[in-house]
């Protein structure tokens, strides 16, 4: 048994015991609150992460430790029989997802696993061999465990070490490739670290912070310089200036473009999709057979084609320099699932 709560903002929020292979069939839910909940989600991530981070504190989540009274709190620990480490922020590590997930498949210790509500990440549950019932204890048996997995499998600073609190929570997801293994093997705490050997407990805890040093040291080394994008200034505004100056201004004719009438019901659907999610639509030009809309958030930018002829809908993401890549895959994906 693990526990679920709802309402992970709601002081007092109440846990309920619940099975694992139930957690896995709820996650393999692609018509739940979850799952709709999930794509407005992602959709979000790429244009604005705090207003991200803010809507998914509204996913059910799940806890590995039982409490008494049933509230997540650290004075409420009994014990927990399992545990949940996060895989996070993969692309930023060069780490492939689904080579990952295959990896970690034919792990016999893996109970249970699922993708992030990020997209960008992996859930991973194991279970024990005996209960552990010392809160400290736990913490240290999490970070060795956390360094042996993480040496295993070459995760990197991809593997979080911080999430060891006997309370962290882990927030649900929608994966239809959720794996389950009711037959895992259980996880030997004593193999990694004895509850009776302090010395080994203090090696734990001085070879944390030194790959934490070097985890750092590298991820500054990745990180790009800032720097202020160029943009091009819009032709409408140099033509404006050079008028004021009064240079002769080269005005081509409005081309025609076709315009099939079901594109205004088109676009009324997509002004109701991207309303949804907090983009505006900075600008919708005509072009052959559909139009060229502009979407906004933040500080970003991008730009996607919209067609619409005898095979249907097809809707195109643009490659134009300044745009932002990952907010336009996300829109392409988003209204293509929201159209549909």
């Amino acid at each position: 048994m693990i526990r679920l709560g709802k309402h992970v903002t709601q002081a007092g929020d109440q846990l309920y015991d619940v099975e694992v292979k139930k957690i896995h069939k709820a996650l393999q839910n692609e018509k739940g609150e979850v799952a709709v909940l999930l794509q407005r989600l992602q959709a979000i991530r790429a244009m604005d992460p705090a207003k991200y981070r803010k809507l998914k504190t509204q996913l059910p989540y799940i806890v590995c430790a039982q409490f008494h009274p049933k509230v997540r709190k650290k004075e409420n620990f009994l014990f927990t029989e399992r545990f949940l480490i996060d895989i996070d922020h993969l692309s930023e590590h060069d780490l492939d997802l689904e080579t990952l997930k295959k990896k970690f498949t034919r792990d016999s210790r893996l109970e249970l696993m699922f993708v992030s509500p990020s997209g960008d990440g992996l859930k991973l549950m194991f279970r024990l061999s005996e209960q552990i019932t010392d809160p400290s204890y736990y913490v240290t048996f999490y970070k060795a465990f956390c360094l042996s997995f993480g040496k295993q499998y070459c995760l990197g600073a991809a593997l979080d070490h911080k999430t060891h609190d006997v309370s962290r929570c882990c927030f649900v997801s929608c994966d239809l490739t959720a794996y389950f293994n009711p037959d895992s093997s259980p996880i030997i705490p004593t193999e990694f670290v004895s509850q009776e050997n302090f010395w080994e407990m203090e090696q734990v805890e001085i070879a944390i912070k030194e790959t934490e040093k070097i985890q750092r040291q590298v991820s500054i080394e990745k990180q790009p310089e800032k720097g202020i994008q160029k943009q091009a200034l819009p032709d409408s505004v140099m033509d404006r200036i050079k008028e004021k100056m009064g240079m002769r201004v080269k005005r081509n004719p409005e081309k025609e473009y076709i315009q099939p009438k079901e594109l205004e019901e088109i676009m009324t659907v997509i002004e109701k999709a991207v309303k949804e999610v907090g983009v505006n639509i900075e600008s919708v030009k005509p072009i052959s057979y559909g139009r060229q809309i502009r979407f906004g958030a933040e500080n970003i930018w991008s730009e996607i084609n919209i067609f619409s002829g005898k095979k249907g809908v097809s809707i195109v993401g643009t490659t134009k320099t300044g745009s932002n890549k990952a907010f336009c895959n996300q829109m392409v994906e988003y209204l293509i699932t929201y159209l549909n």
